[in-house]
């Protein structure tokens, strides 16, 4: 049970002292992604290989383009009312997201964040969970811990309520790839979570640099 819950919590004990603590995001995405990629690669015992199959694909590229559009299209429509790109600006500084580090961390956030987080809450986490409750039960779990650290990531640089609706949010793209886990394949969860970043990074490189 205690190593259970330390797989629950960790990813948001290393957000939370990289960003909060020491304030430095090439310390927190050294501690997060090496933890996940440690546990992943541990109990790698039946030498998982992806595969994108026609149906994962189409899957993940739609819903993948829908979060795209919801992420952009928010940030169009509520333009200067989400956040104060000055104040962001501020905060990503002090995290140490500046200069030649946007690029590195870019790409990390758009082609590694998505299969690990995904590899880690809808593939590991989620098959130990569904062992003890229905896959509907698994996803709400799943995706509550997989909101939680995102919360110490919003809060700082949304205003409010544009950060409560941000974290729901959040929650509600980790249902929607546990669904597509468990229907189309862990590939169009990847899929369709890295098009979603890399919106994420549109964003950022249209409103806040």
């Amino acid at each position: 049970m205690i190593k259970f819950l330390f797989l629950l919590f960790m990813p948001t004990i290393f957000v939370f002292f990289g960003l909060w603590l020491i304030q430095n995001v090439l310390v927190t995405f050294v501690c997060f992604y090496g933890w996940m990629f440690m546990i992943l690669y541990a109990n790698n015992k039946n030498n998982v290989k992806l595969a994108i199959a026609k149906k994962s694909l189409y899957a993940g590229t739609l819903s993948g383009v829908l979060c795209v559009a919801a992420i952009i299209g928010s940030f169009l429509l509520f333009s200067g009312k989400i956040f104060h790109a000055e104040d962001m600006q501020a905060v990503l500084q002090i995290w140490g997201f500046n200069g030649w580090k946007v690029i590195i961390l870019a790409v990390i956030l758009i082609f590694i964040n998505p299969v690990l987080e995904e590899m880690y809450w809808r593939v590991y986490i989620q098959n130990k969970v569904k062992k003890h409750v229905s896959v509907l039960a698994a996803s709400i779990a799943t995706s509550s811990f997989y909101t939680l650290y995102h919360v110490f990531i919003i809060l700082p640089v949304f205003v409010f309520p544009f950060n409560t609706i941000s974290v729901a949010g959040v929650f509600s793209a980790g249902m929607m790839w546990a669904y597509i886990r468990e229907r189309y394949g862990i590939e169009a969860a990847i899929i369709s979570h890295a098009l979603a970043d890399a919106a994420i990074m549109i964003v950022y490189g249209l409103y806040v640099r």
